[in-house]
């Protein structure tokens, strides 16, 4: 079933049929969707790639060394700019890669 949905989910992105509101950023939408996906079991296709670059290339730094907080705030931050996603999808996608420096 996992992975019935990821299938279904990477297919949305793919396609672009997924319903953006006027106020979405589609990159942020993009990489909510490939990264759930993901954690369920499906595979990021090449579609995926742009915006899982995107999502992983927000990272933050304290006094020269990784910032786990800040960068999963950053995160948090960038997906939440997707409206069209409910939240505890968003919460999912950052609890599993929010707080790590680079991605799957």
């Amino acid at each position: 079933m996992k992975r019935l949905i990821a299938i279904l989910i990477c297919g949305a992105v793919a396609t672009q049929t997924v319903a953006l509101a006027d106020d979405d950023n589609p990159s942020a939408c993009g990489a909510v969707l490939c990264l759930a996906g993901l954690i369920a079991g499906g595979s990021a296709g090449g579609d995926c790639k742009n915006y899982m670059t995107g999502y992983f290339s927000i990272v933050k730094f304290h006094h020269g060394h990784f910032d786990e907080t800040g960068t999963s705030n950053a995160r948090s931050d960038f997906t939440d700019q997707c409206r069209s996603v409910g939240p505890d999808t968003k919460k999912g996608v950052n609890d599993r890669y929010g707080n790590v420096q680079s991605g799957p």
